[in-house]
């Protein structure tokens, strides 16, 4: 599958930025799938995602304020679009943040990037359009997965990532799997020294010697 490509300049390569980018990736690759690029912004402390349309607008992608560092933190999602060039073009595309109109959606990426598809298909600019249509076709022919997955440092100080298990098709069989995993390692001689999230969204750290690695539930990619 052809994915935009990233955003070209310097941030790309720092531990910071491409921490965020990992945390929002299930919002950011079905845009890129459907030829939208799209950048995670720190501006002034205040996390948002950028997404260019064709037309030379661009999408700004928040919660009520900014983005939190963790996709599971984010409590709705508020989507505007504007232009650089035009300030008339100044429009509220989705709100599902605390009042918004959407509000009962809450952090719902699928529901959040349908109501994108159906602006963007509504527009003038055909090319737009086509992303509109292309995005909405992705979400019909995807859905929402979750995985149990972990990030962790070894004695080398060498940063690993990946999914330990899944994709599931439900969070509750993701966090049942989490239950099992984490047996796994207690049995295995890791020793938890500290755990977040209760049974939602639950995050353990282990350590083994001088080897941490954090587990916990995520959601995945929509594609």
């Amino acid at each position: 599958m052809n994915l935009a490509p990233l955003p070209d300049h310097g941030r790309v390569g720092r531990p910071e930025w491409q921490a965020l980018w990992m945390q929002y990736e299930p919002v950011t690759m079905p845009l890129r799938a459907a030829g939208l690029v799209c950048d995670v912004e720190t501006c002034g402390g205040q996390t948002v995602i950028y997404a260019d349309l064709p037309d030379g607008s661009h999408l700004v992608i928040a919660d009520h304020d900014a983005l939190p560092d963790r996709l599971e933190q984010v409590t709705g999602w508020s989507i505007g679009r504007a232009h650089h060039d035009n300030p008339n073009i100044d429009v509220l595309v989705f709100d599902s943040t605390e009042g918004g109109e959407h509000e009962k959606h809450g952090a719902d990426i699928v529901t959040m990037l349908a109501a994108t598809a159906l602006h963007l298909k509504s527009l003038t600019d055909a090319d737009t359009q086509s992303a509109g249509a292309m995005l909405g076709d992705l979400l019909l022919a995807t859905a929402q997965r979750f995985a149990v997955s972990f990030v962790g440092v070894d004695s080398q100080h060498a940063g690993r990532s990946r999914p330990i298990t899944g994709p599931f098709d439900s969070h509750a069989k993701a966090v049942k799997e989490y239950g099992r995993q984490t047996r796994l390692l207690e049995e295995g001689g890791w020793q938890m020294v500290h755990e977040q999230g209760g049974t939602d969204w639950p995050l353990t750290v282990w350590q083994r010697r001088d080897v941490l690695q954090v587990v916990f539930v995520s959601r995945q990619s929509l594609l």
